[in-house]
C-alpha cells in the first residue's frame, strides 16, 4: 500500500519515546513498508544513525522532525497530547535535509524571537522540505507565510476529535491536501506501559495513548477508512523524500594562508623549521621519516587539519598557555616538528602508522591538553578565528543504564527517595544484557537479594524496559568540530545546560557526516605546572629549568623521587598502586616510567602481564619469548607486548606485514574498532607473509594466538609516554620546589585525592602551613620558602562579598583586632562570618 508511518517518534524525543532510532527501519520493514521515518521534537539527533540502519534495511529513510512553537512549549509540557502549535517538517532531499537542520537550530538558539509559521513556510521554498500541521490557524498562517503548494499538508492523526474537524474544515477552505499522521511512540501497544514510566518519571501525564504505535498497514487502513488520500498523500510524502548523506565525504577546516600558499607547502615550511629548532642532531633518519610523513599526509588531504590545529597551539604558546598532545599523535613526527606534541618518536621508536595509517580513512586525531584555566580562552580564540557559525562544541548522548533505569522506576513509582538511594547503590551500572554477570561480580549486588523482593524485581523489569534509551545531552569533554562551511549544512544544533551550542549528533555521527574533531582538553595537573612555574620564577627571579621536558629526565633527586614512590601529587603516577609499583622497580628512566604507566592501566594488570613484567624487570625470571628473532623487537619489555606499538613491530618486523597492515591488525584486535571480520581477513596476509619469511606453520599459530591475546589490553605508547613527560615535570617541581608545588596543588584542586590528603602529605615534607591571615592570605594559597599560607578559596561559610570588603579594606591599613575588624566592616560581615573566619585561624 502506499502509506508510510510519519510521525514515528524514536527515544530521542525524551521521556515520550521509547524506539530505538536504528531498530525503527527494521520494526517498518517487518510490517512490509518500503519506507520508514524519524520524527521527534525539536531535533535531528540520531538522524544519521537511522539513515544508516535504514539503507543496511533496505527501506527509504525519511528524516523529519516536529517543530513546536517555543511559546506554547511550556503550556504543552504538562499536558497531555501534542500542542496544536507544532508541525512535522520532512526532508525531500539534501538541500531540505540542510534546511531541516538550520530550522531546528534557529528553534533551539534562538527561541526569543523564533517564528513558527514564517520560518517554516520558508523552509518549504524550492519543494526541498514537505511539511504537514494541524489545527486551522496554523494552517492559514503558513500558507500566508508562503509555505509553497505540494509542500504544505494538513494533518489528520485518526482521531475522532472535533480538532480532526477542524482541520478537515480548514483543508477544505485553503485548498490544502490531507495527510495522514498517526503518531507512533512505541513499536506495540505492550510499549504503552514504558511510555507511562518514562512521564511518570518526570511528574508528567501521558502524552501518547495506548493506540499510538507503529501501525500495521491493515490496521492503518480501517484507521482511516474514510480518508484513503490522506493515506496515500503520506505515501507520497515518503516517496518525495529522497535524501542522500554525504557519509565519509570529508569536510575539512581550512587553515589560515597567505595568497598563493597551499596547505602543503605551508605544512612542510613549519615542518622543516620546527625539526631545526627540536632536533639538535638530525640524521638522515629523521629526514627519511618527516619526508614520509609530509607525503602521507599530503596523499591524504590532511594538510590543512595539521595547519589548523597547530594555529590553535601557536595561540597558546604565544598567551603563554602550554599544552600536551596526548594520544596515538605523539606518534608523528610532523606532530613534534609543529610543537603539538612532545615526545620524540624517532628516538622513543614510536611508529606514524598508529597513528595515521594510509591504509585506512580515519581521519587523524590530534588531542590536546591545555590547563584547564586557559582552556576555555583557547576555545575562544577557535570560534573568533573561525567564526561562530563553523565552530561548535560537540554534544553526548547519556542513555539509561539499568542503575539510572532503577532509579527513575523507583520515582515514577513514588518510592521513597531514602529508601531507593541504599538500594540502587547495590544495581550495576551494566546493560540489561551484562545484568546477571555484573551481580555475580558485585558482592554488594548479592548481598541486597535485589532479585528476591517482589518491589524490586518489579524495578528492575522497569529498569530493563529503558535501559539504552537516551536520558539527556551533555557537552562532551573536550571535543570541537571546526567547519569550513555553516555548521547547519550538516548538522543540528542546541543550547547545552551550561549554555553552549553543542551539536545534537553525537561524536561518532559529527564524523560520519565527514566533519573532524579537534580535542582541546583541560588538564588540572597543567594549571599545577603552569602556576608552580610562575610562583618560583616570582620566587627566584628564573623559571625551573622543565621546558623542554627532556632537559630533566637526567635529573638524580627526580628520578630519587621517583624511585622511592613520593609521587603524590604528580599527574598520572601518584595512586596507591602507582607508587607500590614505582617503589617496587625501583623507576628511574624516563622509558621505564612510560613502561610502569603502561603495565598499571586495566587490562594489561589484570591479565597478568604486569606481574610477569615486573618479575623479569627485577629478574625474578628470565624473559621468554616465542622465538630468538622476537628478542630485538621485544628486549626493552622484557617478552611482553605492553603497547599496541610492540603489536605492530612485531607484525611488521618480524612476520612481515606492511606497517599499515600490522596497525590494521592492531586495531581489529583492540578498542572500539574491535572487528572479528577485519581479523579474519588479514589472518591471510598474517599466514603467507610469516610463511615466506621462513616462519613455520606452528610458529605462527602461535604468535597470532599470542598477539590476539596481548592486543586486547595492550596500551598505545605515545599516549602513555606524552603524560609520562607531564609526569616527569611535576615530580621535579616537587622534588626542588615542594612549598610552591603544593600551594599549587591544592589551588588547581586536580589529583587522585582530596585537599585534606595534599595537607598532610606537605607536613610529611616538613613544610610548615600557615594558618589564614586577614592582612596576608589571598584567595589562592601560597607558597614560598618551606611554606604555604592559607587561602580564603577554601573556606566555607564566608560570603564572597564580605572577603572582598576585607581585601578592600586592609588596603587602607592593616586590620590589627577583631574588635577593629568588626567596627571597620560594620554592616559588611556578620558576627557568624567572623566568628568563621576566627574558627579558621585568621
Amino acid at each position: 500500500m502506499p502509506f508510510t508511518p510519519l510521525l514515528v517518534r524514536s527515544g530521542y524525543t525524551f521521556y515520550s519515546g521509547t524506539l530505538h532510532a536504528e531498530k525503527i527501519p527494521l520494526a517498518a520493514a517487518s510490517l512490509g513498508y518500503n519506507a520508514a521515518a524519524i520524527c521527534d521534537r525539536d531535533g535531528l539527533y540520531a538522524a544519521v544513525r537511522f539513515y544508516k540502519a535504514a539503507r543496511a534495511a533496505g527501506v527509504r529513510p525519511v528524516i523529519g522532525a516536529e517543530i513546536t512553537d517555543p511559546r506554547e512549549a511550556v503550556a504543552r509540557a504538562g499536558a497531555p497530547g501534542r500542542s496544536a502549535s507544532s508541525l512535522f517538517a520532512f526532508a525531500r532531499d539534501f538541500s531540505g535535509y540542510s534546511r531541516l537542520c538550520a530550522l531546528v537550530t534557529r528553534r533551539r538558539l534562538d527561541p526569543a524571537i523564533f517564528k513558527l509559521a514564517e520560518e517554516s513556510a520558508l523552509a518549504t521554498q524550492g519543494g526541498h522540505v514537505a511539511v504537514v500541521a494541524s489545527g486551522a490557524a496554523l494552517l492559514y498562517e503558513l500558507k500566508k507565510a508562503g509555505a509553497e503548494k505540494g509542500s504544505l499538508f494538513a494533518g489528520l492523526s485518526g482521531s475522532k476529535s472535533d480538532g480532526e474537524a477542524r482541520t478537515r474544515a480548514a483543508a477544505d477552505w485553503l485548498g490544502l491536501p490531507l495527510a495522514a499522521i498517526p503518531p507512533a511512540f512505541f513499536a506495540d501497544p505492550s510499549g504503552f506501559a514504558v511510555h507511562r514510566l518514562l512521564r511518570a518519571a518526570k511528574h508528567l501525564r501521558p502524552e501518547a495513548s495506548a493506540l499510538d504505535y507503529l501501525l500495521p498497514p491493515n490496521e492503518a487502513l480501517a484507521r482511516f477508512v474514510k480518508d484513503r488520500p490522506a493515506l496515500e498523500n503520506a505515501g507520497a510524502i515518503a516517496s518525495s523524500c529522497d535524501v542522500a548523506l554525504p557519509l565519509g565525504d570529508w569536510l575539512l577546516p581550512k587553515p589560515p594562508l597567505k595568497d598563493g600558499e597551499t596547505p602543503d607547502a605551508r605544512l612542510r615550511a613549519l615542518a622543516y623549521a620546527g625539526l631545526a629548532r627540536r632536533v639538535r642532531n638530525v640524521t638522515v633518519e629523521y629526514l627519511r621519516r618527516l619526508e614520509s610523513e609530509l607525503r602521507v599526509i599530503a596523499r591524504m588531504g590532511f594538510s590543512g587539519y595539521f595547519l589548523v590545529v597547530e594555529e590553535i597551539a601557536s595561540f597558546a604558546r604565544l598567551q603563554g598557555i602550554p599544552n600536551i598532545g596526548r594520544g596515538s599523535g605523539a606518534s608523528s613526527l610532523v606532530s613534534y616538528c609543529l610543537f603539538l606534541t612532545h615526545v620524540d618518536p624517532v628516538a622513543e621508536g614510536l611508529y606514524f602508522e598508529r597513528f595515521l595509517n594510509p591504509e585506512r580513512k580515519n581521519p587523524p586525531d590530534i588531542d590536546l591538553d591545555f590547563s584547564w584555566r586557559e582552556r576555555e580562552t583557547v576555545i575562544r580564540h577557535v570560534y573568533d578565528a573561525y567564526g561562530e557559525e563553523n565552530v561548535c562544541m560537540i554534544g553526548t548522548h547519556n542513555s539509561f543504564s539499568m542503575r539510572s533505569g532503577f532509579r527513575e522506576a523507583g520515582k515514577a513509582l513514588s518510592v521513597p527517595e531514602e529508601e531507593m538511594c541504599a538500594i540502587a547503590r547495590a544495581v550495576p551500572h551494566s546493560s540489561w544484557e551484562k545484568f546477571d554477570a555484573a551481580v555475580k561480580a558485585r558482592p554488594e549486588s548479592r548481598k541486597a537479594k535485589l532479585e528476591r523482593d517482589e518491589i524490586w524485581r518489579g524495578l528492575l523489569k522497569a529498569a530493563s524496559w529503558v535501559d539504552g534509551l537516551p536520558r539527556h545531552l551533555s557537552v562532551h569533554c573536550g571535543g570541537v568540530v571546526v567547519s569550513p562551511v555553516p555548521l547547519t549544512e550538516r548538522l543540528s544544533l542546541e543550547r547545552s545546560a551550561r549554555g553552549v551550542a553543542i551539536t545534537q549528533a553525537d561524536m561518532f555521527d559529527v564524523e560520519n557526516m565527514g566533519l573532524i574533531k579537534i580535542d582541546l582538553l583541560g588538564n588540572r595537573s597543567l594549571g599545577v605546572l603552569v602556576d608552580t612555574v610562575s610562583a618560583v620564577k616570582e620566587n627566584t627571579g628564573s623559571p625551573p629549568p622543565v621546558f623542554p621536558p627532556e632537559r630533566i629526565h637526567g635529573d638524580l633527586k627526580t628520578n630519587l623521587l621517583i624511585s622511592q614512590g613520593r609521587t603524590m601529587g604528580c599527574f598520572y603516577v601518584e595512586s596507591p598502586g602507582m607508587r607500590l609499583l614505582l617503589k617496587r622497580l625501583q623507576t628511574r628512566t624516563f622509558r621505564d616510567l612510560t613502561a610502569v604507566s603502561s603495565i598499571i592501566r586495566p587490562g594489561v594488570s589484570e591479565s597478568g602481564m604486569m606481574e610477569a613484567y615486573v618479575k623479569r624487570a627485577l629478574k625474578e625470571e628470565p624473559p621468554s619469548y616465542l622465538h630468538p628473532g622476537l628478542e630485538p623487537i621485544l628486549e626493552e619489555t622484557f617478552g611482553v607486548m605492553v603497547y599496541q606499538e610492540d603489536v605492530i613491530r612485531v607484525a611488521h618486523e618480524f612476520v612481515g606485514l606492511s606497517l599499515g597492515e600490522a596497525d590494521l591488525l592492531r586495531r581489529a584486535m583492540s578498542g572500539k574498532y574491535r572487528s572479528r571480520s577485519e581479523m579474519d581477513s588479514l589472518s591471510g596476509a598474517f599466514f603467507e607473509k610469516g610463511t615466506a619469511k621462513g616462519l613455520s606453520r606452528a610458529l605462527l599459530e602461535a604468535l597470532w594466538k599470542q598477539i590476539s591475546s596481548f592486543a586486547g589490553y595492550a596500551f598505545c605508547k605515545a599516549h602513555s609516554a606524552s603524560f609520562a613527560q607531564l609526569s616527569y615535570q611535576v615530580a621535579y617541581l616537587k622534588a626542588h620546589h615542594p612549598a610552591e608545588f603544593f600551594a599549587s596543588l591544592i589551588n588547581n584542586q586536580g589529583g587522585f585525592y582530596g585537599t585534606a590528603a595534599y595537607v598532610e602529605e606537605a607536613r610529611r615534607w616538613k613544610i610548615d602551613l600557615l594558618p589564614l591571615d586577614a592582612n596576608l592570605s589571598g584567595d589562592d594559597f601560597h607558597g614560598r620558602g618551606g611554606r604555604v599560607r592559607c587561602g580564603f578559596f577554601t573556606l566555607r561559610g564566608v560570603r564572597r562579598s564580605a572577603i572582598e570588603c576585607l581585601y578592600e579594606e586592609r588596603g587602607e591599613g592593616p586590620l590589627e583586632s577583631l574588635g577593629g575588624v568588626m567596627a571597620r566592616l560594620h554592616g559588611r560581615v556578620t558576627t557568624a562570618e567572623a566568628e568563621v573566619l576566627v574558627r579558621a585561624g585568621a
